[in-house]
């Protein structure tokens, strides 16, 4: 796991390699092991390129798997990040075809298989990644991104120039372009928690989609971005018969295994984050039969006993036979994280903290590779928008009336009945009411926020479950194109690496992704709800054990916290009125956001709180200059 930057520009190839070394520094904690450049002059004049790569040695840790990566041969180049987990696999099958190798990690091979087939090798791949390759025979740059967009990879095109790094900020860094606040990306941040891709928090940058590639000549004539992998398409086009319920809970529970087992591969101590649900246990249990005399389970614990899972996870662990740790989180250990955890962020979020503290724990202990569950809710039916968007693209306008009482009976959820209350046209398909669902603010009578509604991204995810007939594989996927790919992945990959340690999920190996999606609706939901399936595979694992339970999810306890240790900071930010205007927003709304939630006004929820004083922090995080970087050691290598 790594951190990669890039540069192609004419002119003097020493400000582009200072502006390289710049994001490099900036992207130092993705990869604090070693680092390196390489500069390729690129035509007879004064156009080239710049690779910078900064590592974090996982398999491998030789200075044999060093990147810049050169094959001499061709006189290709690769920076990269990411794992490919069937590396041995495609290393064999090049040997046979009388390919040799120099080292013995996944970096090698890339390069290797990428040189043999070109851009046919991206279906091949098996992992998470974002790379950039300098194909030399061809002469034209390659960046491509894992098929679900795990690994992330950002870009700026301008006249002559494009530049690319694995983080938005590192992007900043480089001084090579002015970078403007988009208004659009901040009103995604307060309505979805997120920013929405393919735009980012900047107007100027885009990020290279998930299942694809952009191909660029030396002299950027054409800068073109294709899909080489869509999830839809391989749902559609297995053709396969069903077998029965216990058949399928067999296939599926094997292609869990070789995952896990493909997942653990490593050279460096590693974990598993094991928050007690029915996800991570699996996670667990399985990685427990492989490396059991070093493997580390962790656990985070509160006091507030409806946020902790401490005792389900113990069961866990006591199982699986490993060293358990349980970090019990009180509001004086969660201050002394929170600046740390702030400063990481790349894109302003709602969510991603509780990944920065298992992480930041994780690497205290010595572990650079944590093994998550993450993917688990999304393909196999764990939230409730599989049941409440159908239901809501069904019969949303015609539930106005039980939603009037509902609001006000259900103390526990009533924004759930304000929202279909405030419903309109938008929700007459099922991604209008899936992004209802997904809604952290929506029109209500209190008019605490005014934001824009986004008919077109409606329109546009409606087109990506086109070829989908089941409503649970039509949400499942809409889970996966956004929610997952927008938040939880960004997430977990920034705030995982900002403390230097790599996040693996092995839900979201390909072979277990479309397996899960291919199933119908009546294979994944029961009378407890979803999960059916993989409820089955882990009372199995734990020779019926294990005693279902509802969803809680890995949620810190944000309302409790926003009303004792950050009620004072919140304020201070959200109180600041000359805050909002340059993200075009008024500048009363923190005044009335605060006031409604502090009267306990169900139509303002720590969500709607904390996601506007992120945006606000990230703000005044953003506007500070960064401080003179210079030029990386002397390691440059310019080829003749």
């Amino acid at each position: 796991m790594c951190g990669i930057a890039g540069v192609i520009s004419t002119g003097d190839p020493t400000r582009s390699r200072l502006a390289v070394g710049k994001m490099m520094r900036a992207l130092t904690h993705r990869g604090p092991d070693r680092s390196g450049d390489v500069v390729l002059p690129l035509t007879n004049d004064d156009r080239h390129i710049v690779f910078g790569h900064t590592r974090l040695a996982i398999i491998d840790l030789s200075v044999r798997s060093d990147q810049p990566m050169c094959d001499a041969a061709s006189g290709s180049w690769l920076v990269y990040n990411g794992e490919i987990y069937n590396y041995r696999e495609l290393r064999d099958e090049l040997e046979s075809l009388g390919v040799r190798f120099h080292s013995s990690g996944d970096t090698e091979v890339l390069l290797k298989v990428l040189v043999q087939w070109g851009e046919a090798a991206l279906r091949r791949l098996q992992g998470m990644f974002a790379f950039a390759f300098w194909d030399g025979r061809k002469r034209e740059l390659l960046l491509a991104r894992d098929q679900l967009g795990i690994k992330p990879l950002y870009i700026v095109t301008k006249q002559g120039l494009l530049m690319f790094a694995s983080e938005v900020q590192a992007i900043k860094s480089s001084e090579l372009v002015e970078l403007s606040v988009s208004e659009k990306s901040a009103y995604s941040v307060l309505r979805y928690g997120a920013v929405i891709g393919p735009e980012t928090i900047y107007k100027e940058v885009t990020e290279v989609s998930p299942g694809c590639f952009i191909k660029a000549s030396s002299r950027l004539q054409t800068v073109s971005e294709q899909e080489y992998w869509s999830l839809t398409k391989e749902v559609t086009s297995l053709q396969r018969e069903v077998g029965s319920e216990r058949e399928t809970e067999s296939l599926v529970k094997q292609s869990l295994v070789d995952s896990v087992r493909s997942h653990l591969v490593s050279d460096v101590p590693t974990g598993v984050f094991l928050s007690g649900g029915v996800d991570s246990s699996i996670i667990a249990l399985l990685a427990a039969k492989h490396r059991i005399s070093d493997l580390t389970l962790l656990t985070v614990g509160f006091p507030q006993e409806e946020f902790s899972e401490v005792g389900e996870a113990e069961i866990i662990a006591r199982r699986a036979q490993c060293r358990h740790k349980v970090i019990d989180v009180r509001p004086e250990i969660m201050a002394d994280f929170l600046p740390s955890a702030l400063a990481a962020v790349d894109q302003p979020t709602v969510d991603g903290i509780n990944t920065f503290l298992i992480s930041r724990v994780a690497a205290s202990m010595g572990l650079r590779v944590l093994l998550s569950g993450l993917g688990g809710d999304e393909l196999f039916g764990g939230y409730t928008t599989f049941r409440k968007a159908p239901l809501l693209s069904r019969w949303g306008k015609g539930l106005s009336q039980v939603a009037l009482l509902m609001r006000w009976l259900d103390r526990k959820n009533p924004e759930q009945w304000e929202k279909i209350l405030a419903l309109n046209g938008s929700a007459s398909t099922l991604a209008g009411a899936y992004l209802t669902q997904r809604n952290i603010y929506w029109e209500d009578s209190t008019n605490i926020c005014n934001l824009p509604t986004d008919q077109a991204l409606s329109k546009t995810l409606q087109l990506g479950i086109e070829g989908l007939t089941d409503d649970f594989q039509r949400v499942a996927a809409m889970e996966v194109l956004f929610y997952m790919r927008n938040q939880l992945l960004r997430d977990a990959d920034v705030f995982s690496m900002a403390s230097s340690v790599e996040l693996r999920v092995p839900f979201l190996d390909l072979r277990v992704v479309v397996a899960a999606l291919s199933l119908p609706k009546s294979y994944h939901m029961g009378l407890m709800g979803g999960k059916k399936i993989t409820r089955r595979i882990l009372a199995d694992l734990t020779g019926g054990a294990h005693q279902s339970r509802a969803k809680r999810g890995f949620m810190l306890p944000w309302n409790i916290w926003l009303r004792g240790f950050l009620k004072e900071q919140v304020a201070d930010t959200l109180l600041n009125s000359n805050s909002y205007a340059s993200l075009g927003l008024e500048a009363q709304l923190g005044r009335r956001l605060l006031t409604a939630f502090s009267r306990n006004n169900h139509s303002a929820s720590w969500s709607q709180l904390w996601s506007l004083f992120v945006l606000l922090n990230w703000q005044e995080h953003a506007k500070c200059p960064h401080p003179a970087v210079a030029p990386p050691p002397p390691n440059i290598c310019i080829p003749s």
